[in-house]
């Protein structure tokens, strides 16, 4: 065990150790002590004797081999969280200390640790903390140091641990080290380790989610409406939450995010509702029947600035469809429309002599025949269109000023407006430096 009773205190072995720079020294001293009785069971009052082998790690033991149940509980939850990082120690502590000042207030309110309160039991999991407020216990977990190759073995434990405390009748309560999150708005997705998946839970306010989410007045999926990345649009939305922690010596505090279950497969993702919102422990830890979790007026503004976000999106991809809709319809009679068939010419049509011809020095015959051809398929030509149709199709010449336009559209303009000239088109409008547009006459 890594806790004993010293000079009326509790004494935590490694915390202590990680503080000193001659670990081998510090050892003897502290072996000392305990050969001379100084350090105590702080479960039965026991004396205990101080171990340093080199087959593991340094604890302390019961005199003769004897133990009592706590002592051997805490045992097998020091064991369960070898794997934490140095934080989750400091997470565990300043959310007990919350908690336990929320007991004092509290009449039908009870907070230990999870080996001190089952520790008689002999469970073969413990939770960092128990909570057992009336009739209800909440068993409460952080987790630190995920990794790629520590994540499927967490995910086993993480399952085996959820299902036991599940079948001890408890809700479980996980936080995560905010080291872990990975969240990209820009893409409203959040990146997950399985683990994480694993541990998120279900609340009353991600029903309240889902129930919104469910009953938006839109006719496409919610995932296409936002141009998230997915392989298949889910029928319903399944909402999670998961509670990422942040903490200093002396402070802790907590993000929730809410998130649609989606990709449960590697590699695992989820779309994200918003950035997520900071609370404090007090307000995250405030207890009624059960740990709050969350700001009940901030859920509600989210829930509605998502509602406008949405109605947002559909007005604009609504915008969006019709201006595809109209150069659809634009490109249809350019192209459609239009075919470069020739078609009898009206008897106005002159043919240009040498002197006119210079006038248009990249446009030959052939294209001042495509030209003659197209006015008199369409009603409206934008002088624009028509030079793309003539590069993309007729084979005119197809270099192109440093803007991007082609160099053969002013001489397209200027040939347009020798038709105009002529009364066979009639300019309608010009949109500055961009384009003109014509009109049969």
């Amino acid at each position: 065990m890594q806790e004993a009773l010293y000079e009326g205190k509790l004494f935590y072995l490694k915390a202590y150790l990680d503080t000193v720079e001659d670990i081998k020294a510090e050892l003897e001293k502290l072996k000392k002590r305990a050969d001379k009785g100084a350090f105590r069971c702080p479960y039965c009052n026991d004396t205990l004797i101080l171990k340093a082998g080199d087959i593991r790690e340094e604890h302390f033991s019961h005199r003769y081999s004897r133990s009592c149940e706590i002592a051997e509980a805490s045992e097998t939850y020091h064991q369960q969280i070898k794997r934490e990082s140095k934080t989750h120690s400091v997470m565990k502590e300043i959310i007990y200390n919350e908690l336990k000042g929320q007991e004092k207030i509290n009449e039908n309110m009870q907070v230990d640790y999870g080996y001190i309160a089952k520790g008689k039991e002999k469970w073969r999991y413990y939770p960092d903390i128990i909570v057992k407020n009336a009739d209800e216990e909440i068993a409460i977990t952080i987790l630190t140091n995920v990794t790629a190759n520590k994540d499927e073995k967490l995910v086993r434990q993480i399952r085996n641990r959820n299902r036991y405390y599940q079948n001890k009748g408890m809700q479980t309560i996980w936080f995560v080290e905010d080291a872990e999150m990975s969240v990209d708005m820009n893409h409203h997705v959040i990146h997950l380790w399985e683990a994480e998946l694993d541990i998120a839970i279900k609340t009353e306010e991600d029903l309240k989610w889902e129930n919104i989410l469910n009953q938006l007045p839109i006719d496409e999926p919610l995932f296409k409406l936002f141009d998230y990345h997915h392989r298949k649009a889910p029928q319903s939305f399944d909402v999670r939450s998961l509670y990422y922690v942040h903490s200093t010596e002396t402070e802790i505090v907590f993000t929730v995010h809410r998130f649609i279950v989606d990709e449960i497969e590697y590699p695992f993702r989820a779309f994200a509702l918003n950035e997520g919102y900071r609370i404090s422990l007090s307000k995250a830890l405030l207890t009624k029947q059960t740990i709050q979790l969350s700001d009940p007026e901030v859920e509600e503004k989210n829930r509605e600035l998502f509602k406008e976000v949405v109605k947002q999106k559909v007005l604009e991809k609504k915008e969006q469809t019709g201006k595809e809709s109209i150069n659809r319809e634009q490109q249809h009679v350019v192209t459609s429309s239009y075919t470069p068939i020739q078609k009898s010419r009206n008897s106005s049509f002159q043919k240009l002599n040498n002197s006119e011809y210079i006038m248009f020095p990249l446009l030959d015959e052939s294209l001042q025949n495509a030209i003659y051809d197209y006015v008199q398929s369409v009603s409206i030509i934008s002088a624009s269109k028509l030079t793309r149709y003539l590069v993309n199709e007729c084979g005119a010449p197809s270099e192109t000023f440093s803007t991007g336009r082609f160099k053969i559209y002013p001489h397209v303009c200027n040939f347009l407006d020798y038709l105009a000239e002529q009364g066979i088109i009639q300019l309608l409008r010009k949109d500055g430096v961009n384009d003109r547009v014509y009109g049969s006459c």
